[in-house]
């Protein structure tokens, strides 16, 4: 059967796992003051929350603990991309307005612009992002404002970690691919299976690729296992 292997930023119990990223939360506190200088009002000025990544909500909940003033957005709606981070704002004690029904970022803009008209949201997000949903929604005259939650940063690799030719590779985002590309390069011989359609869209085109049928770890490992088996 062929090796599965997940590439992400972080270890995995459940499979092996390449780690090709290291995730960078920022601390918050400074870049809202910047745009919203007086906290207590925060509620005039933003009256949606985007969050399209956990590790966006991550690097909030984190600087809440540094500054429990900041709890103030907990009173604010949130418009989530996906269920499983939704249930974390949930758990947190967030408000959840909205679940997007598509994964890939356009989908999502689509399905939310009607929802922000005449809103005033706030979208905390990666330093790079490639689903373009903030292009979309400035361009749909939606009154966004932005802060960079965090960034991915690519770890060099040595040679000797690249997966075995004919293995199955699960990616859960976009830099993933991207980080995994730089290390290695592409073997024709590799399957890829991606999260969600934003991953997908990072591929390039002779990328023998998979969309799991559902967005969440185990749903990937599951579909590759599957795949291995139907495989020669």
């Amino acid at each position: 059967m062929r090796e599965i292997v997940l590439i992400s930023s972080k270890q995995s119990l459940n499979i092996k796992t390449l780690v090709v990223n290291e995730i960078n939360l920022f601390s918050l506190k400074k870049a809202i003051l910047d745009q919203y200088p007086d906290l207590m009002k925060i509620n005039q000025n933003v009256d949606a929350l985007i969050f399209t990544s956990k590790n966006a909500f991550k690097a909030l909940l984190k600087s809440i603990e540094q500054d429990p003033e900041l709890e103030i957005f907990k009173n604010i709606p949130a418009f989530v991309i996906g269920e499983g981070t939704a249930q974390r704002l949930r758990t947190e004690g967030f408000k959840v307005e909205y679940v997007g029904i598509d994964s890939h970022g356009s989908g999502f803009s689509s399905e939310i612009i009607p929802l922000l008209r005449n809103r005033k949201p706030l979208y905390f997000r990666a330093k790079k992002i490639v689903s373009g949903l903030d292009v979309k929604l400035l361009d749909a005259k939606i009154k966004l404002k932005q802060i960079f939650a965090y960034e991915n940063r690519t770890i060099i690799l040595d040679k000797t970690f690249k997966p075995s030719p004919k293995s199955i590779l699960i990616f859960t985002a976009p830099s993933h691919y991207l980080a995994f590309k730089q290390n290695f390069g592409w073997d024709g011989s590799y399957y890829a299976i991606a999260i969600g359609m934003t991953t997908f869209s990072v591929f390039d085109q002779d990328v023998e690729a998979f969309v799991s049928p559902n967005q969440n770890i185990d749903s990937c490992i599951e579909f590759a296992k599957e795949l291995a088996s139907k495989l020669p």
